[in-house]
């Protein structure tokens, strides 16, 4: 696709095809290959369009997904109370920045684009909040009303491919919060999230729901609570469920993610 683009002639599809191959890379576990596209495509994009800099739409989102990736990994640490695993001091950084351009792209798009790209912005923006507020100890209140809006903007648009990306974000903040069974909680978008993946089937979607499951829920009993586990399966079961996907399709950016939980809810 990339060498057929750059024969086009066209200025647009050079960069989508260059942001779509990162994104690629960068979920096959590549990070150094995906960001190096990231980059290069965003300086087609200033060249392209020297009063929008940075990449938005689904191509932003893309590329801030994979600026995320650090944060997120520890993030999770943190949600999994491994805090003796320090983390880089660059990383909350790494947030605020992520903000900042979601906040910036937004703008530009706004009432252009439609929902589905409006929805991303927000999810990002949501993601960036919750990941510097779990590793900074900050209040999640600025995280509700973009994650919110991204879920209800990601139903609206009619993609429900793209959907389970936010229910599963919208998951992890309502467990933090304390909203962790039942209606409206994170049981149920986890529940809501696996009904549209595995009629897909989407199996990048279904590892990373075995993954939340058992990195949310299965150590419940070591912190004292009474509940059991809210599905049929085990947090080992869904591990090992996790791992199996994440092998089979070559999703290895979720490997390091993997292990850090298998270390500490196996042991």
């Amino acid at each position: 696709s990339m060498t057929y683009a750059d024969r086009s002639g066209d200025a647009h599809w050079p960069l989508l095809s260059r942001t779509t191959h990162a994104y690629a890379l960068h979920q096959a576990g590549h990070r150094d290959d995906a960001e190096a596209g990231f980059r290069e495509a965003e300086k087609m994009q200033t060249a392209y369009q020297p009063a929008y800099p940075l990449l938005s739409s689904m191509s932003g989102f893309k590329y801030c997904d994979l600026l995320l990736a650090a944060p997120e990994r520890a993030a999770w640490r943190r949600t999994l109370r491994s805090s003796f695993i320090p983390y880089r001091s660059s990383i909350p950084e790494s947030c605020r920045d992520v903000l900042q351009r979601a906040r910036q792209t937004l703008h530009w798009t706004t009432g252009k684009l439609g929902l589905l790209d409006e929805a991303h912005d927000h999810l990002t923006q949501g993601r960036a909040a919750l990941y510097e507020a779990i590793l900074e100890g900050r209040s999640l209140d600025p995280c509700h009303s973009s994650i919110q809006y991204a879920v209800d903007g990601l139903r609206q648009s009619g993609h429900l491919d793209h959907l389970p990306g936010g229910l599963l974000t919208r998951a992890w903040l309502r467990f933090i919060t304390g909203a962790r069974i039942g209606p409206e909680s994170a049981q149920s978008d986890l529940d809501e999230a696996w009904e549209i993946a595995e009629r897909g089937p989407m199996p990048l979607f279904l590892a990373d729901i075995h993954l939340h499951r058992a990195r949310l829920f299965g150590r419940m009993k070591d912190e004292g609570g009474s509940m059991k586990y809210p599905w049929k399966s085990s947090p080992h079961k869904d591990l090992d469920e996790a791992r199996r996907l994440i092998k089979k399709h070559g999703y290895l950016r979720r490997m390091d993610e993997l292990e850090d939980a298998e270390k500490v809810i196996v042991r």
